[in-house]
Parts: C-alpha cells; structure tokens; sequence
C-alpha cells in the first residue's frame, strides 16, 4: 500500500485503511505535518519533508518520522500476524 495523498490527509478523506489512521493517531501534531509534507510530490526525503513542515532541525526530525514509521509499520504487521495465527489455531 502506498502512502495517503496530501490532499486526502488535509481533508480528512483517507482511504478506508483503518490502518492509516491508527498510525497517525500514534504521532504528534508535527510529526503528522512532516509526513503530509512527504506525501508531497515534490518532495525527495524526510528531511525535505521536515524542512517544509518549518522543523528547526529538519535532519533530526526527519529520522526520528521515518524511524518512527518503520518501528510503527513493523508493530502493526506483527500485531496483525499474530492475530492471523491465533484465528488460524483456534479452527
């Protein structure tokens, strides 16, 4: 699945992927404006995105974002494997 549209995040029109929102529910207010920064087209890093989101130090907010995201990102697919297996064994 690819990242939400910046105009979809501005809205509040995200797809029906509850997972989206779960995940940015997770962040703080900064941290969700450095990530519609990113969904930019425009945009080539985080730390770009960080720059346009008016962060004082776009490289350290920039990675903290992306790890923030991966560390997110590799919960929800545990998580989520988790619940398959135990659905899976309880048949």
């Amino acid at each position: 699945m690819g990242s939400p549209a910046a105009q979809d995040l501005a809205l509040g029109t995200l797809p029906d992927d509850p997972r989206i929102g779960r995940v940015l529910d997770q962040l703080c207010p900064e941290e969700q404006l450095v990530v519609l920064m990113w969904t930019h087209h425009d945009v080539a890093s985080w730390t770009e995105a960080a720059l346009q989101a008016g962060a004082s130090d776009p490289v350290a907010l920039g990675e903290r974002v992306r790890r923030k995201l991966h560390r997110l990102g590799k919960q929800h697919t545990e998580r989520a494997a988790a619940a398959a297996a135990t659905r899976g064994g309880a048949r």
